[in-house]
């Protein structure tokens, strides 16, 4: 079985977006505990951007991932999710995968748009917001609980080979190791341009107008006194706009 883990680099640092360790962890879990009917599993890492985003794929490889594939691209201050999710497709769909995990968003723009669009793109069913999966290799499907509003959760069965964003939580990721750390130089890792996925550049299909930090329209109301009497102003508080 093979499982592609798309990642993104967090830091200048070379850590993994938390986002995406989440999703990392699940797939080396499944690593580690196989799947009945299958006699090994195989995690990859996929990332795209300048050559400094390899770093996260050494770090991938001390926490145990087996393979490396990096998309180098130009550097950029924002690249379109779709762009991102066109190039991960062309890799995924080639690589004969059976899972493939993302954070459910990525750690910068928040958007959680790549997950579901690499999804589409593929043509592969998609559940978002995974809290939980069961791999049933024998019956060709996963089964996942995702979180809902309210404290729900929505329980599907997904045919195989399937997309899953996994939800912040679920698991805790693991640190890298000193021995996978010094033995990843040893582990391959597939440099490709977007000149070898697409001859002619996939066009954006939105743009990035500007930056803002959010204006501050009110100030808030410090409590003072003894814990007794913050507590009766924060009751007064509460009744005052009707919410007790």
């Amino acid at each position: 079985m093979k499982i592609l883990v798309c990642i993104k680099q967090g830091s200048e640092k070379g850590e993994i977006s938390r986002f995406d360790e989440f999703a990392l962890e699940e797939a080396l879990v499944l690593k580690d505990n196989g799947a009945e009917g299958i006699p090994e599993v195989r995690v990859d890492v996929v990332t795209a951007g300048p050559d400094h985003v390899a770093a996260v794929i050494k770090r991938a490889f001390g926490m145990g991932a087996d393979r490396g594939i990096h998309i180098l691209t130009r550097e950029a201050q924002y690249v379109s999710a779709f762009v991102i999710a066109s190039n991960l497709a062309a890799v995924a769909g080639k690589g004969g995968y059976d899972l493939i995990f993302t954070g459910i968003m990525s750690q910068d723009m928040m958007a959680g748009q790549t997950g579901p669009m690499l999804a589409e793109l593929l043509e592969y069913p998609c559940a978002t917001g995974v809290v939980k999966n069961y791999l049933a290799p024998a019956a060709g499907i996963v089964r996942v609980e995702r979180e809902m509003a309210k404290g729900y959760t929505d329980c599907l069965e997904i045919m195989l080979p399937a997309v899953l964003t996994i939800q912040a939580g679920i698991n805790t990721p693991r640190y890298p190791s000193l021995s996978r750390m010094l033995a990843s130089g040893k582990k391959p890792v597939t440099t490709l341009v977007e000149g070898d996925l697409f001859p002619i550049p996939v066009r954006p299909k939105e743009s990035l107008v500007a930056i803002e930090q959010p204006e501050q329209t009110r100030s808030g109301q410090r409590l003072g006194g003894s814990l007794d009497d913050q507590v009766r102003q924060f009751k007064t508080f509460l009744r005052e706009k009707d919410l007790l």
